[in-house]
């Protein structure tokens, strides 16, 4: 029985912390579903055991291992508090922030970034780590803005790329070729050509997501009915400037909200041909 199957995990990179870790390592724990020979009734017990808010007890032969993580997550609301939350507050104070959810094929990755399917994801309780980050995110735009009046102001673009087969495709632009990554000494690392849209809020930032989402490379394999077979990157460029005694300063952070391909061994999945053609990440 692989540990993978039954687990997802998050690695997140916020700015560096008092403690010294810029890197965060989260789990949460899905239940057994139908196919996989086990019990679907919830009945963690058979193959693990959540033993604490950090770590998991698993039901290996001859004896028992325990892993410990930074966090071992539940609901959806946790998730996003323990993972996504204080990424989101460092870019809001300039600091450049990643999130991304790594697992085999079905152990629920874009699940628990996006949410449920064909829902309303702004209001459903399962909604998933990306649709909260665009929520807080402007929260906290419009509350800064709020606080500072017309001194301050912001500027949002976001972009959304796919890698596949080791190449750089524009999600929102289906007609584009492949595209380069590229290093500026004042932009660092991007890529070229890339369309960037100005949003003003969630629902707008949710439209774009959406809307590059259904370019996205999917292929039936025998471990998921739409695995994805490319790493997702959708990214939200943060500018804001304000003007403090004639003097204007302006500061820029980029949010990363990353949906992998999955990490299974390609054995499992009885891919073969370009099906089977994911880049490693």
């Amino acid at each position: 029985m692989h540990l993978s199957f039954r687990l997802k995990t998050f690695l997140s990179f916020p700015f560096p912390s008092t403690d010294g870790d810029a890197i965060k390592v989260f789990v949460r724990v899905r239940p057994p579903t139908q196919g996989s020979g086990l019990s679907t009734d919830g009945d963690l017990s058979l193959c693990l055991t959540v033993s604490s808010s950090s770590t998991i007890r698993l039901h290996s032969k001859p004896e028992p291992k325990v892993f410990t993580y930074d966090h071992v997550a539940d609901t959806a609301e946790e998730v996003f508090s323990c993972v996504a939350k204080n990424i989101i507050e460092s870019c809001m104070n300039g600091y450049n922030g990643t999130v991304f959810a790594y697992g085999q094929t079905g152990s629920g990755k874009t699940f628990t970034m996006l949410g449920p399917p064909d829902s309303d994801n702004f209001t459903h309780n399962m909604r998933g780590i990306i649709p909260r980050s665009f929520e807080y995110l402007f929260f906290l735009i419009n509350r800064e803005i709020e606080k500072t009046g017309s001194s301050k102001s912001f500027l949002c673009k976001c972009s959304f790329i796919e890698i596949y087969n080791e190449q750089i495709f524009d999600l929102l632009d289906s007609a584009s070729a492949s595209l380069f990554l590229r290093e500026n000494i004042k932009k660092g690392v991007f890529v070229d050509g890339a369309v960037e849209k100005v949003i003003t809020s969630a629902a707008e930032a949710y439209q774009v997501l959406s809307m590059g989402w259904r370019n996205r490379r999917v292929a039936s394999t025998s471990m998921n009915r739409e695995s994805s077979r490319s790493h997702a990157v959708f990214t939200v460029t943060i500018e804001s400037k304000e003007t403090v005694n004639e003097i204007i300063n302006i500061r820029s952070s980029q949010l990363n909200l990353v949906d992998l391909a999955g990490s299974e061994r390609q054995k499992d999945t009885h891919s073969e041909g370009t099906r089977l053609k994911v880049c490693t990440f």
